[in-house]
């Protein structure tokens, strides 16, 4: 535990509180390197098997960066503050274990980008999703390029040309939550999805989440190739001749 994050391991999930409530849990510097780096620690731990991130109090998730953080920056030294952000991001998207944001409140900027880097979002109904950067005289940026495949193309520029707030009910016309709940009902529903998770095996979940990455940053043909790759590589363990004769013997009962 320190000052600004909160650890908290249950079994085989780990759940971390960003936990800044008198700035809406807004992130500083320091907290992106010391969140990336204790993401990176314990995506070698072969016990656990889903991470979910949420936010201290009712009120708010993340509002992103803390602004005091721009204030003077060269280009050169902008450029190293995303690039430590940049590096946060890359490890939750490509971490074995699955990664679930629980958003409780507001999601604002860089926790958006969080958002769409992590693997699953449950959202409580006083949820509402900003990206407000352009108000600052900055673009979106990161893994803001993700937006247009979450929400599609037409709210994915009226969010990021004009900054306004979005309601958890209009986004999620898009798809981009997975569930909305009750605030009250918030952490057991990430609990839920995280065991659900856990019930598979760790190795092909991180396979499973290693293709995602593939098929993002691939042209179809390579995507189809590694997935075939993938598949035939997972029948050099015995995981999946214990599943089928689980589910054979779940039949006969």
């Amino acid at each position: 535990m320190t000052e600004f994050l909160l650890y908290e391991r249950n079994e085989n999930i780990e759940w971390i509180t960003l936990n800044n409530p008198q700035k809406l849990n807004s992130l500083y510097r320091s907290t992106v390197r010391e969140l990336g780096s204790h993401l990176r620690e314990i995506s070698t731990d072969e016990q656990l098997a889903t991470v979910i991130i949420t936010g201290m109090g009712e009120k708010s998730f993340c509002a992103g960066m803390n602004v005091d953080e721009f204030n003077g920056l060269t280009p050169q030294s902008a450029r190293e503050l995303m690039e430590e952000l940049k590096e946060l991001l890359q490890i939750v998207r490509t971490m074995p274990q699955a990664v679930i944001v629980a958003i409780n409140g507001y999601c604002i900027g860089a926790a958006m980008e969080l958002a769409m880097a992590a693997d699953l979002r449950i959202a409580s109904k006083n949820a509402m999703f900003a990206m407000p950067e352009i108000n600052l005289g900055i673009p979106s940026v990161l893994d803001s390029v993700l937006l247009q495949q979450h929400v599609g193309l037409s709210l994915a520029k009226e969010m990021l040309l004009i900054g306004e707030s979005v309601s958890v009910d209009r986004i999620n016309d898009y798809g981009f939550i997975n569930k909305v709940v009750e605030l009250g009902n918030l952490r057991d529903e990430a609990e839920a999805y995280a065991r659900r998770i856990s019930e598979n095996d760790r190795k092909t979940v991180a396979t499973q989440k290693q293709l995602f990455e593939t098929w993002q940053n691939s042209s179809l043909d390579i995507a189809i190739k590694d997935s075939i790759d993938q598949f035939a590589l997972s029948f050099t363990t015995d995981v999946p001749q214990k599943r089928l004769n689980e589910f054979h013997a779940s039949k006969k009962k």
